[in-house]
């Protein structure tokens, strides 16, 4: 079996369907959670994810602050300073997707392949990691109180936006896509990060992608002074040349998306 394990897409469609161009052929698609928020497309992103195929998929934690976002906001009554991601996300979400957002299960236990597989959007309350062996045993056993003879277990997460595989023992390790959108602040990587596991073996893959259409989005929210201006800053140190988070704003009269954005 091929399986495809993606996470934190963050409403970005096009480093999504990147990764699927890319990965044309596979059986099952996991997914660790975080389809929304902190990007562009939301409605696109879970509309892809619902046409796929043997699909495996759980929420993540801001799927759920999407939809109780949602559930409280009234367009028009959030100041610019005050002004998100979220809401963004918000104004392009209908009841229904925000339905499908909610319904999505916290976890979700499979077989493939000789192996049995926990995934959760995270492990913790923050951003905690499974140290050990005994940490492993005892989060397992939460969900699952037996498992059946001759199976490995691996565990996936999201979350953390940090890709790797974590090995405890032989037939007990954890493992981490990382973000299909974008990395996490000491890590200037641009690309896609996923994960393909075939008949077993984990093959940790970065993909390249136009990230112009995200900058394009973040010039009109600052020519218009209509969202928090560290929104923005995030927005070009994830899809731009912004060295930190916290880069000054760009002139955005010589600023060119396709440029700084492009592959």
């Amino acid at each position: 079996m091929r399986i495809l394990v993606i996470s934190d897409i963050h409403s970005n469609i096009w480093a999504l369907d990147k990764v699927l161009e890319t990965e044309a052929s596979w059986d099952r698609v996991c997914c660790a959670g975080d389809l929304v928020d902190y990007g562009t497309a939301p409605r696109e992103v879970i509309d892809t994810m619902r046409s796929l195929p043997n699909l495996w998929l759980v929420k993540g934690n801001h799927d759920v602050h999407t939809v109780n976002t949602w559930r409280q906001y009234q367009r028009g009554q959030v100041k610019p300073q005050d002004y998100k991601w979220v809401h963004h996300n918000c104004e392009r979400l209908d009841e229904e997707r925000i339905d499908y957002l909610d319904r999505l299960p916290e976890h979700l236990v499979f077989e493939a392949d000789g192996y049995e597989y926990l995934m959760q959007h995270q492990y913790g309350l923050s951003y905690e990691v499974v140290e050990s062996r005994y940490q492993f045993e005892e989060y397992w056993k939460r969900y699952r109180k037996e498992t059946r003879e001759g199976l490995g277990r691996r565990m996936i997460f999201g979350h953390s936006h940090r890709q790797g595989i974590h090995v405890l023992k032989e037939d007990c390790l954890w493992l981490n896509p990382g973000s299909v959108s974008y990395r996490r602040p000491d890590d200037p990587d641009k690309t896609a990060h996923y994960i393909v596991i075939e008949d077993g073996r984990i093959m940790i893959k970065q993909v390249p992608y136009d990230r112009s259409r995200l900058l394009q989005e973040a010039v009109g929210f600052q020519k218009r002074q209509e969202m928090m201006e560290t929104e923005i800053q995030d927005f070009y140190f994830f899809f731009g040349k912004a060295k930190t988070s916290r880069d000054p704003l760009p002139d955005i009269a010589s600023f060119s998306p396709s440029k700084e954005g492009g592959q």
